[in-house]
Order: C-alpha cells, then structure tokens, then sequence
C-alpha cells in the first residue's frame, strides 16, 4: 500500500521561467505518480517537457504562497540530469523524467522515473505547525467543495499546533491562509 509525500514540484514553461506548484507524491513500492488536476499549468508542462523536479522544502510560506496566489522571492537553482530548476532553499530534490501517462478526465497519473536525487541540507525534525500549515493548504484548495462546517472545526482544531508550535515563517503563511480564507467568506472564520 502507498502513501502521499507533500511536496513542491518545478517545472520549465514555455518562456523558459519555473513554474512552481504543490502536488502530492504518491509512493507505491518506490514508484512516484503525480496527480494534478486538469487544466494545469504544471500537467502542461509536465507533459510537454517530459521531466520535472520534486522538491522537498520545510518552508511552508512556499506551500501557502502557492495557494494564496501571493508573489514572494523564491530562489531557484539548474539541476544536473534535466533542463529545469531546482527551489534552491529545498531539503532535497528529486529529478524525474516521465515514464508513463495515465489519462483522466479529472486528475491523470503520471508514473515519474527518478533520474537524480540530492540533498542540499540538514533536515532539523518534525514541527507541528508546519503539518498545520500544509493541511490549511489543503483545505483552501478546497474552498467551496467542502462543507463550511468543516473547514471551521479544522481551523480550531490546527490554530493549537500552530499557537504551541509555530515560528515565524509559520505564522506568516498562517495568517496568509487566514487572510485568503477570509477574503473568500468573511463569516467562514471570526477571531481567528
């Protein structure tokens, strides 16, 4: 049985700028399937270049901008075994070239064959808060298909983790979320 890694996935548009997009990796016996959702920019360029880089980063604030839409610095570096970029601030990499496509009209699966793996840095642990924050992600992706109700209790229940837990590059993309979250309903979150 597999599992889901999130991460951020890098790949090369046509004017040659990176785009960056999260996407959850989904792992099955060492076999990497990414799943975006049609249309995409990402699934666009996925498809037309043939590879991409899977970036595993700690800083949350990239997931939350991603969601958010909002523009923040982000520093991207060549990576060795493909024509794209790497987030020069990720834990590690993975480059991948695409093995198979298995279309759908929703969400096709693309089984990634690994090329080339790194890592840059140390990774320093677990953190609540940023398991926080990428399920507010998540749930913000999922604005007006899941029930309000829902998406309250869950900030409750997340707002602990991140009051216990969180740094500062966590409570700027919390509040980023929050910010979004309230921009898109108003009386869906008070006091948060």
């Amino acid at each position: 049985m597999g599992y889901v890694r999130e991460t951020l996935v890098t790949t090369k548009n046509r004017d040659q700028s990176i785009k960056v997009s999260p996407l959850g990796v989904y792992i099955d016996n060492k076999i990497l399937k990414l799943k975006p959702f049609k249309p995409s920019k990402s699934l666009e360029n996925i498809i037309r270049n043939g590879s991409g880089v899977i970036n595993y980063v700690d800083d949350v604030r990239i997931f939350a901008s991603c969601i958010t839409n909002r523009k923040i610095q982000i520093n991207f570096e060549k990576v060795s075994k493909i024509d794209c970029s790497r987030i020069k601030n990720a834990i590690s990499h993975t480059e991948f070239i695409v093995k198979d496509i298995q279309d759908h009209n929703e969400r096709p699966t693309i089984v990634c064959n690994p090329i080339n793996e790194e890592t840059h840095k140390m990774f320093y642990g677990f953190n609540r808060a940023k398991s926080a924050i990428i399920e507010l992600c998540i749930l913000v992706s999922r604005l007006g298909i899941i029930e309000d109700n829902k998406i309250k209790n869950e900030i409750e229940y997340l707002k602990i983790a991140i009051e216990k837990t969180a740094g500062q590059n966590e409570y700027e993309a919390w509040y980023w979320l929050i910010e979004h979250i309230k921009n898109y309903k108003e009386d869906l979150i008070k006091n948060v």
